[in-house]
């Protein structure tokens, strides 16, 4: 008889359910302020992209060098990153009795220019655009395996589109560079 007189305490199903629910929502808030975080981190690089840019083709111009955009993947042990290359002509072989030409990397990496390193899941692609260069035979600068995007250092570049990513979904507005180096960043 005693045990019917208690009063049983504890939470009801429906209680339990109310308190879940009410968590899921406040998580999924808390995920969305940080994905939104680091949204604004991929376009703050994006940013930082366009202004690197406009640099290296102004400073081509103005060394009258011939500069690339040289990118690396993310992978497991370093995050995505590019760095600017300069370009050196190859030496004819007479000049260098001791290296054959195929020896030497016409590519080297330029000091004044960091090497930039993107957030975790923030990246970009290099896409070629169509340009005839009938008159060019510089495979290290127009051939199959040279970079997508060089500067001449005579005012004109390899025109391309670049597009920003973040967990692979595109960030903005693709960033366009022109035959003549100039960067369109219509946001």
């Amino acid at each position: 008889m005693d045990h019917l007189n208690k009063q049983q305490t504890g939470f009801t199903l429906v209680e339990v359910m109310v308190v879940i629910v009410i968590m899921g929502i406040l998580m999924s808030l808390v995920m969305l302020n940080i994905e939104g975080m680091d949204m604004r981190k991929a376009m703050q690089q994006r940013e930082l992209l366009i202004l690197d840019l406009k640099k290296i083709n102004r400073e081509a111009n103005d060394q009258a060098s011939v500069y690339a955009l040289s990118i690396q993947p993310e992978t497991d042990v370093h995050p995505f990153q590019y760095r600017v290359m300069t370009y050196y002509k190859p030496q004819v072989a007479a000049e260098l009795p001791t290296m054959s030409v195929t020896q030497q990397n016409p590519w080297q990496e330029l000091k004044q220019f960091p090497v930039r390193e993107l957030p975790a899941k923030v990246s970009f692609r290099v896409i070629s655009q169509e340009q005839n260069y009938a008159q060019a035979n510089n495979t290290d600068l127009l051939g199959e395996h040279s970079p997508q995007l060089i500067w001449f250092g005579n005012g004109e570049a390899k025109p391309v589109q670049i597009q920003m990513y973040y967990s692979n979904k595109e960030i903005g507005a693709p960033i366009l560079i022109d035959y003549l180096g100039k960067v369109d960043a219509t946001p």
